[in-house]
């Protein structure tokens, strides 16, 4: 048993580098971004450790560093679907390389506003800072557009995998549709706190409030159903022969996922946290 396991976790590792390898070669810079965003990702952390400036009740560094780990998350699994989504060559080159130059963009923002002390999201204070939270919100929806794009591919009779992966790409792209839309709300009333005012108690480091509703939690589930869905298709596909099975499985989960997602929105909606501590 303890040697299966040793195997099965060789074999992720291995899967792993070279999934990292071919999005090198293939996508050298997006690669190459997600590079500059380890190295953001150790200032931000240097930050934390040297810096006790606060905003909205945590530490400045807090928010970028959170910010720059779904971006290397999510620039690696673009990559990763761009090997295997039946795009053109041309057309994968260019939604790499765009969405590389977007997720840069905002990562930057929200780590100058930091080091500045101030706000990135919802800061009108001053002409700059509306500015730049103008742009922000541009690049957003831009990566919304991509993704919006990987949805509709995802129909393609084209794109070879099984059956129940399929339909799990699918309600994944839609759940992050979703989750920008829950960006779009948070957007609209200039905050993600519902009931209380933004900043306050919230739990460690993620900071989602404990006070009242955040529409920060359906939103990042929602990012990242793009990476938790198709994993629980795989992990079903590797532990069941029965093809009818896993594909009721892996679509079972991928709804369920995407009711936790509306359920944590709604429950946000009425001023209630995930979790009161």
């Amino acid at each position: 048993m303890a040697e299966s396991a040793e195997s099965n976790l060789t074999t992720n590792s291995n899967f792993f580098r070279d999934t990292i390898s071919k999005i090198s070669k293939r996508f050298p810079f997006l690669h190459r971004i997600v590079l500059l965003h380890f190295l953001m990702l150790i200032v931000c952390l240097i930050g934390i450790m040297v810096d006790d400036r606060q905003l909205m009740g945590i530490n400045v560094w807090i928010k970028p560093t959170k910010f720059i780990i779904s971006g290397i998350v999510v620039l690696w699994t673009i990559g990763w679907y761009l090997l295997v989504y039946p795009f053109r060559e041309k057309t994968k080159t260019f939604i790499a390389v765009v969405a590389a130059i977007l997720m840069l963009l905002e990562d930057t923002i929200i780590t100058s506003q930091a080091a500045r002390g101030v706000s990135s999201h919802y800061n009108t204070a001053s002409l700059f800072d509306g500015i730049v939270f103008g742009i922000m919100g541009l690049a957003i929806g831009l990566f919304t557009g991509i993704v919006f794009w990987f949805f509709i591919k995802s129909f393609s009779s084209q794109l070879d995998f099984p059956n129940q992966m399929k339909w799990s790409l699918r309600i994944s792209w839609f759940t992050f549709l979703f989750a920008s839309a829950i960006g779009g709300s948070m957007i609209s009333q200039l905050g993600h706190n519902v009931g209380v005012a933004d900043g306050g108690v919230g739990l460690p480091f993620l900071n989602w409030s404990t006070a009242g509703g955040d529409l920060r939690v359906a939103h990042f589930f929602g990012i990242h159903g793009v990476q938790i869905i198709p994993l629980a298709a795989f992990y079903f596909s590797k532990k069941l022969n029965n093809s009818t099975l896993t594909t009721i499985l892996s679509v079972g989960f991928a709804l369920l996922y995407l009711g936790w997602i509306a359920f944590t929105f709604y429950q946000a909606k009425q001023g209630l946290p995930v979790l009161s501590l």
